[in-house]
């Protein structure tokens, strides 16, 4: 480097070519960020609820704030400390997130606020899509062995999920490498464990070329792909398990 120093001119040269060199493994490594929790109203009826329509309930701008909540099937949406859960509590929900792709495979944060006191709340992995629009690996966010994507909120409604997903098989069916921006993915967010709704979705585009991401990039090849619909029965009966 003293070298350099002498010849400015090569000294220039070197640092250009060091930015060039660092720049996709800097890039790689720069987390994506989401605040948007986009709400899922599809597993819930507000208001009212009919086992033979289900037009009736449907959340749309003007339902009031204080109707309460059913599932589709009418029963009751009902919060750790017994009451039932009326809409405005329901849409309270905030996330802020963060995704990177690390060394040891895809880092996700998320800090939730606005959530039920004392719930358990789950996150689920929804990777990759086929030509028919339907996800190729669905499974529990982080390792699948032990499953360790369930965490229990505050009094004050917070909660905190930090895991780490590596290359390996879903809980529920396919395979990820060890950088899930490689692809197109969405994390759902469903609780408490008294009535298991899908609270809300992060989205993630999938922004990360193959090429930039260096050793993060490797994807492997899905098993099967599925809609979420064909799954919704075992990815139901997995979440029974939680405390």
């Amino acid at each position: 480097m003293n070298k350099l120093k002498k010849h400015p001119a090569l000294l220039s040269a070197f640092l250009i070519a060091e930015a060039v060199i660092l720049s996709p493994l800097a890039k790689a490594q720069a987390p994506v960020r989401t605040d948007n929790l986009i709400l899922s109203y599809t597993e819930i009826r507000a208001g009212e609820c009919s086992a033979t329509d289900p037009n009736i309930g449907i959340v749309t701008s003007s339902t009031p704030p204080g109707s309460l909540l059913y599932t589709v099937f009418c029963d009751p949406v009902v919060a750790p400390d017994g009451h039932q859960l009326t809409l405005g509590e329901f849409q309270a929900a905030r996330v802020r997130s963060s995704v990177k792709c690390t060394g040891a495979g895809t880092l996700s944060v998320l800090h939730f606020s606005g959530l039920e006191p004392k719930g358990t709340y789950t996150v689920w992995l929804f990777w990759g899509k086929n030509s028919a629009g339907d996800f190729t690996a669905i499974g529990a966010l982080g390792t699948t062995v032990p499953i360790e994507n369930f965490f229990t909120t505050s009094e004050a409604g917070e909660g905190q999920l930090s895991v780490t997903t590596p290359a390996e098989t879903l809980s529920v069916f396919g395979t990820v490498g060890p950088c899930l921006l490689n692809a197109p993915f969405e994390l759902h967010v469903p609780g408490p464990a008294q009535t298991w709704i899908t609270v809300g979705i992060l989205l993630f585009p999938g922004v990360w070329p193959a090429a930039e991401v260096g050793a993060c990039a490797e994807a492997r090849p899905p098993v099967r792909s599925y809609s979420r619909a064909q799954v919704l029965p075992e990815f139901r009966a997995s979440e029974q398990s939680y405390p």
